[in-house]
This record gives structure tokens, sequence and C-alpha cells, in this order.
């Protein structure tokens, strides 16, 4: 009867922590691999990564860490710095050891454009 017990409980315990997900990560392992692959679909994964963000916030949900800055990374790649530094904000907001990094980025993105010319 005891082991009985044990089993029910150890089954219980298990599936309770095989649902509860800390970040929501959707398919992005999926969409990276295949941007990486593909760099022309760039604003695909851009507007896929948006929907994502939006679906999370309107369920109180968090995405996995780096998210946000890949994103900030691909508005970079776009030439809109100052989404790219929203973005880098968000990620260092939310992920305290990302901190040193994304306040590189951001203080890179604040210095002015070189033209060819000057480099």
């Amino acid at each position: 009867m005891k082991k009985s017990i044990v089993a029910i409980w150890v089954a219980v315990l298990a599936s309770g922590c095989a649902n509860n997900r800390i970040y929501e990560w959707d398919d992005y392992d999926t969409k990276l691999y295949n941007y990486y692959k593909n760099p022309t679909s760039a604003e695909e994964m851009r507007v896929s990564m948006q929907e994502h963000f939006k679906t999370l916030e309107s369920h109180n949900l968090k995405p996995g860490p780096g998210m946000y800055a890949e994103l900030g990374t691909l508005y970079l790649e776009g030439g809109d710095r100052t989404s790219a530094s929203e973005w880098y904000k968000k990620e260092r907001d939310a992920w305290p050891e990302s901190r040193p990094m994304m306040d590189a980025m951001l203080t890179n993105l604040q210095k002015p454009l070189k033209s060819k010319e000057e480099k």
C-alpha cells in the first residue's frame, strides 16, 4: 500500500512539473535556424517575433532569455537603431545578467555612424 501511494505522488508531482514552463519559446529555435539559413527572411522573422511577444504579453508570460535582444538585432541589421535600442533595453531590464552586454550595445548605438569615407 505504501509503495502505491508513493508511486501516485511521484506521478502527480512529475506531471505537475512537466506542464510548468518558466519561459515561452514558441518555435523560436526553428525560426532562428531558418533565418540563419536564409537571411533574406529577416522581415518575416521580425514580424513573427513581434506577434509572439504580443501574445506573451496578453497572457502575462515571459519570453526566453535573449529573445528581446534578437529582435533588437533584427532591427539594427535593418538600420532601425531606435527600435533596436528599445528591444535591447527590454532585454537588459528583463534579464539582469545581460545588463553588461546590453549596456555596451546601447552605448555603441548612441555613437554617431561614420560614413564609408571616414573609415
